[in-house]
């Protein structure tokens, strides 16, 4: 995929700049991936009706594993602990697009090798997502009506207000990105932080955990799907890498002494 964007920046025009020409190609190698997310919802079902019968089938499932626990688990934090869903709340917006982004940014500056190997592993399970979510549209517990919608009951209700329903998918709750990709930052921080206090990466998708339950976003198997998702994507990608480095090691001794122009 490293390959992909350098390839996708021949198409941006030369009197850019290099920088910018990479800048530019990066930008649209991540505006491609929402789109095709945009483009695959509600691409083979439509409406909420399969969503919420998938719905019912991940609560019979959990129910007779013994782990349909996210409906007394919010009530409880509802009835004696409402600070903590308050907080929540704040956790499930504010440390997921927002850290994230700001993670990639600084790899992107900095340790622009290691940017390329995280980007690679988000984007390939990005992708594998987006099967599930096309293939298997799960609505979020909150639309069975058995938990609340926390976010919108007690705010910020903006967040997932009707208003911001076009930008994103309502019926992709499995596998739940939220949980996988603060696993992935996770693991980038327990490896790349020195000192005792690299083990704080734990409490990040552990906290994230409890948001996307008690918020009502989440069944407990769409963080264990998501989580279950990333040594497969992270193969993917490795493989997705040799590939691309074969085909432009063929492309550059095919054009190698040639004029080329993409």
């Amino acid at each position: 995929m490293a390959s992909l964007v350098s390839h996708v920046s021949r198409l941006i025009p030369a009197t850019t700049g290099g920088r910018w020409r990479n800048h530019a190609a990066e930008l649209s190698l991540f505006a491609g991936c929402y789109l095709l997310y945009l483009f695959l919802r509600g691409l083979i079902f439509e409406g909420d009706a399969q969503a919420l019968a998938n719905a019912e089938r991940v609560i019979a499932l959990e129910t007779s594993l013994g782990i349909f626990f996210e409906e007394p688990l919010q009530q409880w934090c509802v009835t004696f602990a409402k600070p903590v869903v308050l907080l929540l709340n704040l956790v499930y917006i504010v440390t997921y697009w927002p850290v994230i982004l700001g993670a990639a940014l600084l790899l992107y500056l900095n340790r622009h090798s290691l940017y390329n190997g995280y980007r690679n592993l988000i984007v390939a399970h990005l992708l594998l997502a987006l099967a599930i979510f096309t293939l298997f549209p799960l609505a979020p517990p909150f639309k069975t009506g058995l938990l609340a919608d926390t976010i919108q009951l007690y705010g910020p209700s903006f967040y997932g207000s009707p208003e911001m329903a076009s930008f994103y998918n309502t019926n992709a709750a499995m596998p739940s990105l939220h949980f996988s990709w603060t696993c992935i930052l996770a693991w980038l921080f327990l490896r790349e932080v020195k000192g005792w206090y690299r083990y704080l990466g734990i409490a990040y998708p552990l906290l994230t955990l409890a948001a996307i339950l008690v918020t009502g976003n989440h069944f407990l198997l769409d963080a264990a799907v998501g989580a279950a998702l990333i040594p497969l994507a992270y193969l993917v990608a490795k493989v997705g890498e040799r590939g691309w480095k074969k085909w432009s090691e063929s492309q550059h001794r095919r054009f190698s002494g040639k004029p080329f122009s993409p």
